[in-house]
């Protein structure tokens, strides 16, 4: 499965067009099904619809292409929740059980018709980042009847399109992230309707997640031919400034994508994915390679540190396709999608991996609590501390040369 976000303790997530909840204790539960739409689809359209977006029929397909995803599910409570298929944007009122289309996104929208980081509720609006490949203008939507109708909130020409729209809960302010070429990737905030850049014009400030805390705002770079991928760390006291400049806080080896924070007594975990990419940016310069790695990492780093010292919590290889022996194949990136919630802990959910693919593991507080005390004596810190565990804890083995992972009772989930 693919997992969205979660709500009081309950993830929600997509296998196919499947929606459902999950929970440590007992796995995915199915709450209904995205509907094959009768518009904007005709024709060929239409009848690709169901098989292009089944779990059952990517499966098929992923020895060529890799599992690929393109479905997203965003609880707004118990009871609403919103999805994207393609260029289609559900409703749900009775938590998932039932759906209706509400928007059509443009037609240069891509496969998943948003990007995971495209949702946010803000000041009780609901806001959604269109994510598109053509020249459109990029686009926020907003709607003020929890989903049920959108709107245009803000667009601009200047930027290929939005990765994603943010709460900062810290300052009451709505965030957003652009890209993808130096001039067009910007990372800012809203004032009264306009975007205000709080950086923009390299690709430092090309970002897809950022993750707030009191005193920062941190992300990294979404930039797949950088010699070093680095992760920075915002002040806040530099958005006083006419020319707010980020710290470098790390430098990874592949693109970073999604980024959560966690509050575990006193401290603040931050958690980000990196992605292990194929193929070439197309807005990459002239004469650049991919510089991914076949990894796609977990990495945290605690408010002890002050973000300054990060972990590999995980490691997932990217899975071999028949797109690396005939290269006009389509292929999927390998990624990991993360969600954050207090019961839970850090969901981390690999997608198109040789191991883990479509599990959901967990981080719990308690590791990362265990994690920060010895931090704050100065100990290395075992890796095995901070593994993920597959809800109920049990015997540990090892997974390769990677830190250690548990197994629980059952049969895994690996059905995205």
């Amino acid at each position: 499965m693919k997992i969205g976000s979660s709500h009081d303790g309950v993830l929600y997530g997509t296998r196919g067009l499947t929606v459902g909840a999950w929970r440590p204790e007992t796995g995915f539960e199915p709450r209904g099904t995205l509907p094959n739409p009768d518009v904007p689809f005709t024709g060929k359209q239409q009848v690709n619809f169901g098989p292009l977006n089944r779990w059952w029929a990517k499966r098929l397909l992923s020895p060529a292409t890799g599992w690929y995803t393109t479905t997203n599910v965003w609880p707004v409570d118990g009871d609403t929740l919103l999805a994207t298929v393609g260029r289609c944007v559900y409703r749900s009122g009775d938590g998932g059980r039932s759906w209706r289309r509400v928007y059509d996104l443009p037609m240069a929208s891509g496969p998943m018709g948003t990007l995971p980081t495209s949702f946010c509720e803000h000041d009780g609006r609901l806001y959604l980042a269109e994510y598109t490949f053509a020249d459109v203008p990029a686009r926020i939507l907003v709607s003020e009847d929890d989903g049920r109708s959108w709107s245009t909130f803000f667009e601009r020409p200047r930027y290929r399109h939005f990765h994603g729209v943010f709460h900062d809960p810290h300052a009451d302010r709505l965030w957003a992230t652009t890209g993808d070429t130096d001039a067009e990737s910007a990372i800012g905030y809203f004032d009264d309707g306009e975007f205000r850049e709080v950086g923009r014009g390299s690709q430092r400030w090309r970002a897809v997640g950022l993750t707030f805390t009191p005193d920062a705002i941190l992300w990294g770079m979404d930039c797949s031919y950088s010699e070093a991928v680095r992760v920075f760390r915002l002040g806040r006291e530099e958005l006083r400034t006419d020319e707010p400049e980020p710290d470098i806080v790390h430098v990874v080896d592949s693109s970073v994508f999604y980024a959560e924070t966690l509050a575990v007594g006193d401290e603040r975990w931050v958690v980000v994915s990196t992605a292990a990419e194929v193929g070439l940016d197309d807005t990459a310069p002239s004469g650049s390679q991919n510089s991914c790695t076949r990894s796609a990492r977990v990495l945290a780093a605690s408010s002890r540190s002050n973000y300054e010292h990060w972990h590999e919590v995980y490691a997932f290889r990217r899975r071999r396709m028949l797109n690396e022996h005939l290269p006009k194949l389509p292929a999927a990136s390998a990624y990991v999608f993360l969600a954050a919630d207090d019961e839970v802990g850090v969901a981390v959910n690999p997608f198109n991996t040789t191991a883990h693919n479509g599990e959901i593991l967990t981080i719990t507080p308690e590791r990362l609590a265990g994690a920060a005390g010895r931090e704050a004596v100065g100990d290395a810190i075992d890796r095995r501390s901070l593994a993920p565990t597959r809800g109920v804890d049990r015997e540990e083995r090892p997974l390769d040369d990677r830190p250690i992972a548990t197994e629980i009772a059952g049969e895994p989930d690996v059905a995205p």
